[in-house]
């Protein structure tokens, strides 16, 4: 099923729903992926190895290059192994990828009424890329005093920032 990109996306979902209620009894990941059948794990490997074959030749384009079927993958990959994506993603960071401009392809700038980060995405962008990771390779701009909210520059990407501004601050340190 995962050797089409569709295909890859409709397992990556299904695999999702069919273990999610084991990941909802548990808060403990550690413990719940313990717990997991090895065939849960043997498929999350298969379609996240897929997902991978799939993005290959994303490795060397812009990120606002990105086709609507990649964004998909890629949100899709973190029902798989979200180790493997985020360090996938972290990679095409070092390779040229602008961390701002895959968040702003990622990230809808239509979801009005909705934040443009809530809990839920927030918790979806540490599984796809680490918050952390994600925190530091924006550090110096995430510090900078917040844009001018009249200016017309760049409205989608200064919501991102606020966003994870308000995010990062309420986020206890794990200093």
């Amino acid at each position: 099923m995962a050797e089409t990109p569709d295909g890859a996306i409709l397992a990556a979902r299904t695999l999702q729903r069919v273990t999610s209620h084991n990941d909802s009894d548990t808060p403990d990941h550690t413990q719940a992926a313990a717990a997991v059948p090895h065939w849960i794990g043997e498929a999350r490997s298969l379609i996240s190895h897929e997902i991978a074959r799939h993005l290959a030749p994303t490795a060397s384009r812009p990120v606002h290059a990105l086709t609507e079927q990649e964004i998909t993958l890629i949100w899709a990959w973190r029902h798989t192994k979200s180790e493997v994506c985020r360090t996938w993603i972290n990679q095409r960071f070092d390779q040229g990828w602008n961390p701002l401009g895959l968040l702003a392809t990622l990230l809808p700038p239509d979801r009005a009424p909705l934040p443009v980060i809530d809990d839920a995405t927030l918790q979806s962008l540490d599984a796809l890329i680490g918050l952390d990771a994600l925190y530091s390779r924006l550090g110096s701009l995430l510090d900078a005093p917040a844009a001018d909210p009249d200016s017309p520059q760049d409205e989608h990407r200064a919501r991102i920032f606020q966003a994870l501004r308000e995010h990062r601050s309420t986020t206890p340190s794990n200093d």
